[in-house]
């Protein structure tokens, strides 16, 4: 019985032996071992490896949505000082709408990271946010949805080169507030560009750039040169833990092709244009953590775009309309004599506008969820003098506002802003009619709310 039973267990082992070197060799049904995103720390918060490559890639993208409110203002006609529009008849609100996607990926080389930074963003605009200027002197009204699709950014980095699209190097100021500013800022679509900046140590770098001319702001379309031309940009910024000050300059020309207009003496004449700046940022942890404030002040011979983004001062920026009166939109040319006719001996002649401006921002911290910006700024355009009946003369306007954001959570903010500006304009030649009026609508000021929702990752 005993043998028996040892026999019995013996051969139960040997069979569990067998068994389990035939099932080593089956296939194994377990899974691959997962491939798990690594962080990519190198080039800061929110990068990860592509599987594979030594490639880091980081996601962005942001929602807004904005509803605006501003009182209507008559518009008035220079030729007769006749209410040109009424604002009873003008659009007071408007909706706006904004998705911005972003991708930046690095790659270590030798000589630094390569880098693609792509930045697109599509807008929906009605009502007041889709006024457009169809002529010097009123506005179509459009109570239209109206959606675009704009690059931001679409740029290649890399050993301190940047070529593409992106945030132009003459303009150094944030655009925090909501609406206009008596100044051009970063941030927006930018220009097409080929740039190299050198990195000196201790905070200091340098830019040289040629941007592309089309892109700035006042670029004159009737009277154009027949290629597109390229401004000459540098700036020099210093770093510092205080904050940053930086200097900048641009240089172009305004160019007119008069061949159409100037049938008996085809030809290109151009005229030397330049913007000169100065901006300084200051952090004020003193006051509280994450304040900061920034001063400019810039003056340029035609390139105004280094001054103020497209719209003219009545549109401050060109967000929406703000303003009333008699509204004038700049060029960077102005015809100062001839009268266009084709005669050799009457050829026309151009002149640059000028002007200047000083802008001030701030940003203030009531509690780590709480924040307000306030910003105040003035600018002043002064075109040549002209023989030429109805041509603007100088405007002056200034604005403030001032704004309270609350954030929930990191990067989405909830905030409502207040704005008021104030345009004042002479006229050179006025019409005997504009006289007889009183010359109304040279002096307007009018004021805008802003509501704002925005959440970005």
């Amino acid at each position: 019985m005993s043998f028996t039973k040892s026999a019995l267990l013996g051969s139960a082992a040997v069979i569990a032996v067998v068994a389990g070197a035939q099932a080593a060799d089956l296939p194994s049904k377990k899974a691959a071992p997962a491939t798990y995103v690594k962080i990519c720390d190198a080039y800061g918060a929110g990068f990860f490896y592509v599987p594979g490559t030594e490639t880091c890639v980081k996601l962005g993208g942001l929602a807004r949505f904005e509803f605006g409110y501003t009182p209507g203002k008559d518009t008035i006609d220079p030729k007769t000082g006749a209410v040109q529009q009424s604002g009873n008849v003008q659009s007071t609100t408007g909706f706006f709408e904004r998705a911005r996607l972003v991708l930046d990926s690095r790659t270590p080389t030798a000589m630094g990271a390569a880098r693609t930074y792509i930045r697109l963003r599509v807008e929906n605009a009605s009502g007041l946010r889709n006024v457009t200027v169809t002529d010097k002197t009123a506005y179509g009204m459009s109570d239209n949805s109206a959606t675009t699709i704009k690059i931001d950014s679409a740029l290649v980095q890399w050993a301190g080169f940047s070529f593409g699209q992106g945030p132009d190097f003459y303009n150094m100021m944030p655009n925090n507030p909501f609406g206009g500013v008596t100044y051009a800022f970063y941030g927006t679509s930018g220009a097409k560009e080929l740039a190299y900046t050198a990195t000196f140590g201790g905070g200091i770098s340098a830019t040289l750039a040629a941007e592309d001319q089309r892109d700035l702001a006042y670029a004159q379309a009737a009277l154009a040169q027949p290629a597109t031309a390229a401004n000459i940009v540098g700036n020099l910024r210093l770093d510092q833990a205080w904050g940053f000050a930086g200097v900048s300059a641009m240089v172009g020309n305004n160019s007119l092709n008069n061949t159409a207009i100037d049938a008996v003496s085809p030809g290109q004449t151009t005229f030397g244009a330049y913007a000169i700046g100065a901006t300084v940022s200051y952090n004020l942890p003193m006051i509280a953590a994450g304040d900061q404030v920034w001063f400019t002040t810039n003056y340029a011979k035609g390139l105004l775009g280094g001054l103020l983004s497209n719209g003219g001062l009545s549109t401050l920026g060109g967000v929406n309309r703000l303003l009333g009166g008699v509204v004038r939109v700049d060029t960077n040319l102005v015809q100062t004599g001839g009268t266009g006719t084709a005669s050799a001996s009457n050829v026309l002649t151009y002149g640059s506008t000028t002007g200047w401006n000083l802008a001030t921002e701030y940003v203030h911290y009531w509690a780590p969820q709480w924040r307000s910006i306030a910003s105040a700024g003035y600018i002043s355009l002064s075109p040549p003098t002209s023989s030429v009946a109805s041509t603007w003369g100088a405007g002056k306007l200034w604005e403030v506002s001032g704004s309270l954001i609350y954030s929930p959570v990191k990067d989405m903010d909830i905030g409502l802003e207040l704005q008021y500006a104030n345009l004042k304009n002479t006229m050179q030649n006025p019409t005997a009619a504009f006289l007889a009026a009183g010359q109304p609508g040279l002096s307007v000021n009018n004021y805008s709310a802003r509501f704002r929702a925005e959440r970005a990752f």
